[in-house]
């Protein structure tokens, strides 16, 4: 988005805010403040490019591991002629199937408690809308709630309306293989995933602004299920 386009952007988002004059302009800012910072370290810096350049290029080779497979279950001729259905479906599954493993390692959780950890200490949103949003980095719209599913009856509509808005943010792990499969930069699918998170957040609360208590726990404190 241009330097004009943004302003103009968050202006409209204000007006047509569920309760303009109740908006906490603290998440909107330090929203907008990660994203840019992230932006920076990973286009800007030969760093943070290196980095998430290997990243994707691990991403695509491991993603690759899924041809071996598929041409065993369809056959070298099937696996050719018919690219999408037998090649970059098998991916949706293979991904997944990885992520749950990393979920029941409790690798991911740790991965997601950082990032959440340092959205909550920034944006001061609540511990349970800050996990789902590092969360839909790596899952989809429909999974990342699951990890919050016990918090979900106590949380309030602006807390739902920043659920609901990361989903759509976000990219899910599943599809950006796919995606990838069908040929797509992995680091430029990571990057705008990884910036999306906390400015999807930034926009919801400007959107739908929190008018009620929400719970004072910490990420730290929050137990995510292991599977």
């Amino acid at each position: 988005m241009s330097a004009v386009g943004l302003p103009i952007f968050i202006f409209f988002t204000y007006i047509f805010s569920k309760n303009p004059r109740r908006v906490k302009w603290r998440p909107v800012v330090w929203g907008l403040v990660l994203q840019f910072i992230l932006g920076i370290f990973i286009l800007r810096t030969s760093l943070g490019r290196s980095i998430f350049q290997w990243l994707g290029c691990i991403v695509g080779d491991f993603l690759n591991f899924t041809d071996a497979g598929s041409k065993f279950v369809f056959g070298e001729d099937t696996y050719t002629a018919h690219s999408f259905a037998f090649k970059v479906l098998p991916v949706l599954i293979y991904f997944s199937a990885v992520i749950s493993v990393l979920y029941h390692l409790g690798i991911m959780q740790i991965v997601i408690r950082k990032l959440a950890w340092l959205m909550q200490n920034t944006m001061k949103t609540s511990a349970s809308e800050s996990l789902n949003a590092a969360a839909n980095i790596f899952i989809g719209q429909m999974e990342a709630p699951l990890l919050i599913r016990p918090f979900l009856k106590d949380m309030t509509k602006s807390e739902l309306h920043a659920v609901m808005t990361g989903g759509f943010a976000t990219i899910a792990g599943s599809v950006l293989g796919a995606y990838i499969t069908l040929g797509i930069s992995p680091f430029h699918l990571m990057t705008a995933s990884v910036m999306s998170a906390p400015v999807a957040l930034a926009i919801s609360k400007l959107f739908y602004p929190e008018t009620k208590e929400t719970s004072d726990k910490t990420v730290d404190q929050m137990e995510l299920p292991k599977s």
